[in-house]
């Protein structure tokens, strides 16, 4: 009798659990958006994608390529209805023409627990007029002049890691696992440009700031099945309290941030690097609040209010943005490049070119910066691998989105989730002929053109487009100069065949890692 009715108990809780997991599939019909059939519980992604052995982002392409005939498609996100564009016109709509109404990334999990509150003070997580004030005020931090200013703290730690490579071929290692070296170089990087301190994890792999980091960027299974609850059960997380992310690791910032801060204002130290910046914002934040005294509306529509908890929030969400994408960037781009040895030598020659006009001296930014066939390959290894392959917006209110015709493609209710398939678009053989070919080409002079507006989306697109692009941009840059400059990228019997189909679950990494032989130039040695 027990055993009956605890059966019977388990098979009334699994309808109840059945019933909530397929709840919202009708919503696409009832609005006559295209779809395809989801499963309960995880809606349109496959069983393979969720523990693993698929990869997401080929999912995403292929969903997009059967499905692109249509302006708006429908996809299931586990439970959530998510409508995805595929026509250049609607992104530009919600990207940029009718911004104010798609200006918020989705509901984050951003109160309750201490480490989610911090979090929701990030640039990434503000919403309405908080985040525009706040974008307002760092935006100065972000100019080409202030990022240049940064440059000779990057150019040092380029120099420590090719200074490893070095010793590594003279210990006879010529074979390396670029993510793992790329993500070292990262972590020297946000150490020395974003929270103002210097570490070598190259001379020092087990160093406090990059084992912390290592914690923090790592997704574990626990991690995930955290953030996932929080998705699906946002207010039973919140009244539980459950922190994301290990508050140890944020004390550790936290201390080191604020440590940094009240040791420079009282030896009234100077550093080109992030905190500084950011304190200089601050400051003129605080300027301008005594100068609106008596302007109830001036401040308010320009800046947030900037204490030393914004100013942390925002080097956190540096440091969980810089340390794993510009290593994800310069890994694809390293593999691209010696898979395709014609276009590594066109950037070589490139790269000799400079050193002779250069005539001996330090390279400096203006001139990496106006390297043309470097910005074509980092731009084309962008396209085939862009860090952020799906961008979110969420309908402020309800809202028409029109075609170039001005017919109403669908009508959108408030809080709908808009999502824009960067990779899938940036794949799709209607915008970049012959999409799994690196071409460089496709971005020269000659050819840049020819490429349609908002099909080409790495940094996201209008407004709300990352803050950040210039300084990543200079970080993988200045590295990819020094390596081809000194070092030739080979394939090794370790390297990813297909790339692809190695990638697996949600994260950008391939199945065999990253491998890359070395090999030191005539030129160099």
């Amino acid at each position: 009798m027990v055993f009956v009715e605890l059966l019977l108990c388990v098979a009334v809780v699994g309808l109840l659990l059945y019933k909530w997991s397929v709840h919202t599939f009708g919503y696409f019909s009832k609005r006559g958006v295209v779809h395809e059939a989801p499963i309960p519980l995880f809606g349109n992604i496959p069983w393979s994608v969720m523990m693993g052995k698929d990869s997401y982002i080929k999912h995403s392409i292929d969903i997009h390529m059967r499905l692109k005939n249509h302006k708006v498609y429908g996809v299931f996100n586990l439970r959530d209805a998510l409508f995805y564009l595929s026509d250049p016109e609607l992104i530009r709509q919600v990207g940029i023409k009718s911004f104010d109404n798609f200006s918020n990334h989705r509901k984050g999990i951003t109160d309750g627990p201490d480490d989610l509150s911090l979090v929701g003070k990030s640039l990434l997580s503000l919403r309405d007029r908080r985040w525009k004030q706040m974008r307002n005020t760092l935006t100065p931090t972000f100019t080409s002049l202030k990022i240049r200013q940064m440059y000779e703290l990057i150019y040092a730690c380029n120099e420590e890691a090719v200074g490893y490579v070095r010793r590594q071929l003279e210990a006879g290692n010529s074979e390396l696992e670029l993510k793992d070296f790329f993500t070292r170089y990262t972590n020297d990087v946000i150490a020395t440009a974003a929270f103002g301190i210097q570490v070598n994890s190259f001379k020092d792999p087990n160093n406090e700031f990059f084992s912390i980091g290592q914690r923090i960027s790592e997704f574990s299974f626990w991690g995930g099945l955290k953030v996932f609850l929080y998705i699906i059960m946002p207010k039973l997380m919140k009244a539980l309290k459950v922190p994301v992310m290990d508050m140890n690791n944020v004390d550790y910032f936290k201390k080191l941030v604020y440590g940094t801060m009240k040791y420079r204002k009282e030896q009234s130290i100077v550093r080109p690097d992030m905190i500084h910046l950011l304190m200089e914002a601050q400051r003129q934040f605080q300027k301008d609040q005594e100068a609106a005294k008596g302007d109830a509306t001036g401040l308010k529509e320009q800046h947030a209010s900037f204490n030393d908890e914004d100013l942390l929030a925002q080097c956190l969400l540096f440091f969980a943005a810089g340390f794993e994408t510009v290593a994800t960037c310069l890994s694809f781009t390293c593999h691209e490049l010696l898979a395709n040895p014609e276009a590594q030598q066109k950037l070589y020659e490139e790269i000799v070119a400079v050193e002779e006009e250069l005539g001996g001296k330090q390279l400096d930014y203006d001139t990496l910066m106006s390297m043309k066939y470097l910005d074509c390959v980092v731009s084309e290894s962008l396209r085939m691998w862009p860090p952020a392959f799906v961008l979110d917006r969420m309908c402020a209110a309800d809202f028409e989105l029109k075609d170039e015709e001005g017919e109403v493609v669908v009508k959108l209710k408030k809080d709908e989730l808009v999502h824009i398939p960067v990779a899938a678009i940036q794949r799709d053989p209607d915008n970049f002929p012959e999409p799994e070919v690196f071409r460089p080409e496709r971005f020269d002079e000659e050819h840049k053109d020819e490429i349609k507006q908002f099909t080409y989306l790495p940094f996201g697109v209008g407004p709300r487009s990352c803050i950040g692009n210039r300084m990543a941009l200079m970080e993988v840059k200045s590295l990819l100069y020094q390596l081809l400059r000194q070092y030739r990228l080979k394939p090794t019997d370790r390297t990813s065949k297909d790339m692809m189909s190695s990638i697996s679950g949600f994260r950008m990494v391939p199945r065999e890692l990253f491998w890359c032989k070395f090999e030191l130039r005539e030129e160099a040695k």
